[in-house]
């Protein structure tokens, strides 16, 4: 069987929905664990985006060495024993007070769920229809996170904590972990073809990488405060927790959008409008002070980064004719995400929320300049 047919037939397409939604378990409880350090951890803001920058500089370090060791070990062996250590680090985090094991602990639940979206996205990328394969990922995906996270918000953080959360996401890791049955033993590896790969992606594939690292940065800054905003703006957890989860569920709903319109109206007009709504989600944030608002901006967020990232990624795909470079959307999403809780805590304590917003909005104009520079397809 070749390559192309061992990873994109069905039941590997079924197994990277499952690794796919387990590497994204922590990014929808990272709101939450911000706040928790925060509130109830005695760290400065700074500090708690920077434990969240950890988990994301993990998670980017297993895509940019993707392009070594995705063709080279066997997928189910490695899906398996990431699930084993992201548990273990889960465990480690819910009984530790110390801030440098915490980093520790959380840079290995990034770099293992990293690995697991490094699969995932070489199984979508080698799908005949990327930009479906992607949008398909993000809808279940972001459905069943906003599952989770509705159920730690709502139920577990308030009562159980850190604790408590960690215990609950590692069973939900362990039941998906058995999505390794399902993915090919790995993509394998043309004898010979090592030596003659280039690590260097070609400049359109490299500016669209830059696009969306962009793109990362901006919806990670605003997202690991989203339930700062909403404490600063005087609600409680029982308002916020719905609303968080709703981002997530709002995700998928773009998803679906992007998946019924397609490239109908062309890809890269229609990646710019969306990432256009995006900037103004952002700017509602701005004036939160009422619930309404606050919902229309996180809520909005959420569906517009689920509505341009099948775009985003469909546009990488289409260049990438190889099917090798795929493997850094990870990479690119993960080191500007990385950067957004960091910088971003940094701009709450300097100048308050308003310079996160301002942040997060040049972000995403560089992002969508970046795009507006490549040309796609025909249907661009």
């Amino acid at each position: 069987m070749s390559e192309a047919k061992a990873i994109s037939r069905r039941g590997a397409f079924g197994g990277a929905l499952g690794i796919y939604t387990a590497g994204g378990l922590f990014w929808a409880f990272l709101p939450f664990f911000v706040g928790l350090q925060v509130g109830t951890g005695g760290m400065t803001q700074a500090q708690a985006g920077s434990l969240g920058s950890a988990y994301l500089v993990g998670f980017s370090l297993a895509s940019l060495t993707g392009l070594w060791w995705v063709a080279k070990f066997n997928w189910r062996i490695l899906v398996a024993g990431a699930a084993a250590i992201i548990v273990l680090c889960l465990f480690t985090l819910a009984g530790t007070d110390s801030y440098g094991v915490s980093i520790a602990s959380v840079f290995g639940v990034g770099l293992m769920m990293g690995g697991f979206w490094t699969i995932a996205y070489r199984i979508f990328g080698a799908s005949a229809n990327p930009d479906r394969s992607f949008a398909i990922g993000i809808v279940v995906a972001y459905t069943a996170l906003a599952l989770v996270s509705y159920v730690v918000g709502q139920f577990v953080v308030p009562d159980h904590g850190l604790k408590g959360s960690a215990y609950l996401l590692s069973a939900v890791i362990i039941v998906l972990g058995f999505s390794a049955l399902l993915v090919p033993t790995g993509a394998g590896e043309v004898a010979g073809e090592a030596a003659a790969i280039s690590y260097r992606p070609p400049p359109r594939v490299a500016l669209a990488l830059l696009g969306i690292l962009a793109t990362g940065f901006a919806f990670a800054a605003v997202w690991a405060f989203a339930e700062r905003i909403g404490v600063a703006a005087g609600f409680d957890s029982s308002q916020i927790s719905p609303v968080v989860a709703s981002n997530l569920l709002a995700s998928a709903a773009g998803s679906v959008l992007a998946m019924l319109l397609g490239t109908r109206f062309g890809r890269r007009r229609t990646l710019l409008a969306g990432m256009m709504l995006m900037v103004a989600a952002i700017l509602a944030l701005s004036w939160s002070e009422t619930y309404g608002l606050y919902a229309i901006g996180i809520v909005g967020l959420g569906f517009t980064v689920g509505f341009v990232l099948p775009y985003q990624m469909g546009t990488l795909a289409g260049l990438d004719t190889e099917g090798r470079f795929v493997v850094l959307i990870t990479a690119a999403q993960g080191i500007g995400s990385a950067a957004g809780p960091a910088l971003g805590g940094v701009a709450v304590d300097i100048g308050g929320l308003q310079s996160l917003v301002i942040a997060a909005v040049v972000a995403l104009v560089l992002g969508a300049f970046l795009f507006l520079s490549i040309s796609t397809d025909e249907g661009a």
